[in-house]
């Protein structure tokens, strides 16, 4: 591993209702766009992992709301990339706005 690359592991608590859905995982699959680096997420509950580059591996994480994942992401944009993750979960992926808008 280069100087110039990172690795950065935390654990995150999925708090949005309706966890790791379509709409959620497309969101997440949109974030990774212009990154270089590789990200995943594992369900600590059951120890699946799914590369966030793939929408089909995070809706089969089976992540809902109260699990707890682990955000893995390695390369050379990791603490931004991380940074842009975690703001989704932070924000619930903004789903009170998606609900807003439906209305």
């Amino acid at each position: 591993m280069s100087a110039s690359e990172t690795t950065l592991v935390c654990d995150i608590e999925v708090t949005n209702r309706a966890g790791v859905h379509t709409r959620v995982a497309l969101m997440i699959f949109k974030k990774m766009e212009g990154f270089s680096s590789f990200a995943s997420l594992t369900n600590k509950n059951t120890g699946h992992t799914a590369d966030c580059r793939s929408v089909l591996e995070l809706l089969s994480l089976g992540a809902a709301c109260g699990d707890k994942v682990a955000l893995s992401v390695f390369g050379p944009d990791a603490e931004t990339l991380q940074q842009e993750l975690l703001t989704l979960f932070e924000n619930n992926f903004y789903e009170d706005e998606a609900e807003e808008t439906k209305g």
